[in-house]
């Protein structure tokens, strides 16, 4: 059973940046990127606990997906997961995740 999806409006800022970003030179692969990061969640949406935990915080309900070379992190909720945040693999996380 699927469970509902919530964006932060830091995680939507994230994916417009990297869309943006990427669009500069390719748009047609900033539209498979995003493809590709919806194809991730689906799968986390039916099984939230697909992410591994992240190390950095120590925190079960954080879990993250990759998505070369992107890091898709959310939070389990009952009843969603919440997408936290969208950060580069070279980047450090943000702060509040």
């Amino acid at each position: 059973m699927s469970v509902a999806l919530r964006w932060t409006e830091r995680a939507v800022a994230h994916l417009e940046a990297l869309v943006e970003y990427i669009s500069l030179t390719s748009p047609v692969y900033a539209e498979g990127m995003v493809t590709r990061i919806d194809q991730r969640l689906r799968l986390a949406r039916l099984q939230p606990e697909i992410g591994k935990q992240v190390a950095e915080v120590n925190d079960a309900t954080i879990r993250e997906v990759v998505v070369p070379p992107y890091r898709v992190f959310y939070r389990i909720h009952p009843d969603a997961i919440e997408v936290l945040a969208i950060v580069h693999e070279r980047r450090h996380l943000p702060n509040a995740l």
